[in-house]
């Protein structure tokens, strides 16, 4: 009987020490899982720096596409003048050394 007892609170013991690890093991998954979540939420949220960015972005875009329109208006109007005959040059223009 006395061995019965000895095995028994083995057993126990065991039992006792695993179901105390799982049970921290448990705790501290889920206190890492809050800390990845709220890590998680502040960086999808878009901030100051963020929003003045896409802001500056779009304002750089923007004077992008207008540099690309007057560079074509510029060929257009360089095309047409190379397609006709040039002025002739104003001979009273005073030249000065460079």
């Amino acid at each position: 009987m006395n061995e019965q007892v000895v095995m028994l609170a083995v057993a126990f013991a065991v039992s006792a020490t695993l179901n105390l690890a799982l049970g921290l093991g448990w705790f501290s998954t889920l206190r890492r899982l809050r800390r990845l979540e709220k890590r998680e939420a502040a960086l999808t949220a878009p901030d100051e720096r963020t929003e003045r960015l896409e802001r500056e972005v779009d304002g750089l875009g923007a004077q992008l596409d207008q540099l690309a329109s007057g560079q074509e208006f510029l060929n257009r109007v360089i095309a047409e003048r190379l397609g006709r005959p040039l002025p002739p040059a104003d001979v009273s223009r005073e030249i000065t050394p460079t």
